[in-house]
């Protein structure tokens, strides 16, 4: 082989190498497609995604059956989505399905939150959807509690970084890392309305399709399982752009 031919080949090699870094920088063309039961949102196909069995979520805790019926709840899926706050012209809202023992969920869930404290136009909604089994469940448990007790972020930060084990002592040492009382942390943890935030969550997650964490709805766009930074500025743009649903 010539020395002019060898380099020539040499050099779609190296092209060959660098190329998927460089496609993966790039954002994907999105293929929609509707959500059954869900009028005007749609759906992507995402990455990675960590799944588990939600038959068995919480059985050794021995919980009581929530209190209202999530049905009842989904009576409005874009309000048990977003909140009353719904949707707003300059904000848009990004609901999140995560799993304190999902990777992939660490991930997204950081890149979120660092565009929404740069400034970016979401606003965050957490659904705890812990299918990876019991140390999942308590986590999501400790992090709905210490929501409705106004420390929902540290909650999410402190989750990220500490297993919980199971037991008082636990819970305790959580909430004096956040600045809150211990026995009122574990009041909240063991509360009806905690229940009913968990049931709501799997069952809203269970009608969405979503399989495994993550799963994030962007506006009107459900993406399952990972997503890429390029495709998530894209999306969040692209919603922002064609405006609010009418969540009423």
């Amino acid at each position: 082989m010539r020395r002019r031919d060898a380099l020539v080949i040499g050099g779609f090699v190296a092209a060959a190498v660098a190329l998927p870094p460089v496609l993966r920088r790039l954002p994907s063309e999105f293929e929609f497609s509707p959500v059954s039961g869900f009028d005007g949102f749609r759906r992507v196909r995402g990455g990675s995604v960590s799944s588990g069995n939600v038959a068995l979520i919480g059985l050794d805790d021995r919980l009581p059956a929530p209190a209202d019926p999530p049905l009842k709840a989904l009576e409005n899926p874009c309000l048990s989505l977003f909140g009353p706050q719904g949707w707003t012209q300059s904000r848009v809202p990004v609901a999140v399905f995560s799993d304190f023992n999902c990777p992939y969920c660490k991930t997204l869930d950081e890149r979120l939150v660092a565009l929404e404290t740069e400034g970016a136009p979401i606003r965050l909604v957490w659904h705890e959807m812990p299918l990876l089994g019991q140390g999942s469940y308590r986590s999501a448990r400790a992090a709905v509690a210490a929501t409705f007790l106004g420390a929902g972020d540290a909650a999410r930060a402190y989750l990220w970084h500490h297993n919980l084990p199971p037991g008082p002592a636990a819970l305790g040492r959580m909430a004096e890392a956040l600045g809150l009382l211990p026995d009122m942390l574990r009041r909240e943890f063991d509360s009806q309305r905690v229940i009913n935030k968990l049931a709501l969550g799997l069952e809203l997650g269970g009608r969405l399709g979503i399989p495994g964490t993550p799963g994030t709805v962007i506006g009107r766009t459900l993406v399952v399982g990972a997503i890429r930074p390029p495709d998530l500025d894209r999306l969040i743009r692209m919603e922002l752009e064609e405006g609010p649903l009418a969540c009423t």
